[in-house]
C-alpha cells in the first residue's frame, strides 16, 4: 500500500531566523515538507510543483513585484504572511490563488491552524477583511452582453478552466488538444471580451458568465 507523500511548502523569503523557526514549527506540527526560496530568482528553482503550497513573506516586498511573483505562480495556492494591518496587499483578494493572510505579530499555532484550513479547501481571511472586500465588489448581476453571445463552446471552457485555476497545459490535457491551440483560442477570447491577460478574463468570466453551462 502506497504511503501519501508530505504536502510540500516553500516559503518565498530571506533564509534568516524568524523564517527557520516557523518552518520548524510546521514540519513539526503539520509534516509539511518546507524549504525556504528566494524571491528573486524564482524562475532558476527549476519546475514548481503542481501541488506545492506556496507562502510569500511580504516583509519589505513591494506590491509591484507581488504581482510579479503571482503571475509566475499561476495555479498554486499562496498565502502571505508578516502582512502589514490594513495594508495596500489586501488588493491581492482579486487573485484566485491567494488563499490566506497572515499579518505581524501572528504566532506560530494561528498561521499552522491557518494552514490547516488552507490545506483542507478553506480561505483564511478576516471577517473584516471579507466584509470590506465583498461591500466593495458586490453588484447587481449583469445581462448577457453582445460579447457572451460572440464566444464559442470552447473559448467558454477555458475561461472556466482558467477560473478554476488550471494553467495552458492543463487545459490542453483537459481538452485534448494542443497548448498552442490553447493559446489561440486565449488571444482570441480576449480580443473579444476586450481583456489584456489571464486575471482580468477569469474577473470578466465572473461578472458576464455566472450561470452558463460550461460542459
Amino acid at each position: 500500500m502506497d504511503i501519501p507523500a508530505s504536502p510540500s511548502l516553500w516559503l518565498l523569503g530571506q533564509k534568516n531566523i524568524q523564517n527557520s523557526l516557523l518552518l520548524g514549527f510546521l514540519q513539526q506540527n503539520l509534516s509539511l515538507n518546507c524549504s525556504i526560496k528566494d524571491q528573486s530568482n524564482l524562475t532558476e528553482q527549476g519546475p514548481i510543483p503542481s501541488d506545492l503550497l506556496i507562502c510569500i513573506d511580504a516583509s519589505g516586498l513591494r506590491l509591484e513585484r507581488c504581482h510579479q511573483i503571482l503571475e509566475q505562480l499561476d495555479g498554486h495556492k499562496v498565502f502571505f504572511i508578516n502582512l502589514e494591518d490594513e495594508s495596500e496587499f489586501e488588493q491581492m483578494l482579486n487573485w484566485p490563488l491567494v488563499c490566506g493572510f497572515f499579518y505581524k505579530g501572528a504566532s506560530h499555532t494561528h498561521i499552522s491552524k491557518g494552514i490547516a484550513s488552507i490545506l483542507d479547501g478553506e480561505l483564511w481571511f478576516s471577517r473584516k477583511l471579507l466584509s470590506r472586500f465583498m461591500a466593495n465588489n458586490r453588484k447587481v448581476p449583469y445581462k448577457a452582453t453582445k460579447n457572451v453571445l460572440t464566444l464559442t463552446k470552447r473559448e467558454k471552457q477555458i475561461l472556466n478552466l482558467c477560473a478554476s485555476g488550471a494553467k495552458n497545459a492543463d487545459i490542453a490535457l483537459a481538452l485534448n488538444v494542443s497548448t498552442h491551440t490553447v493559446k489561440t483560442h486565449m488571444y482570441n477570447l480576449f480580443k473579444k471580451i476586450d481583456v489584456g491577460n489571464r486575471i482580468q478574463a477569469i474577473n470578466w468570466a465572473k461578472d458576464h458568465l455566472p450561470e452558463q453551462d460550461f460542459s
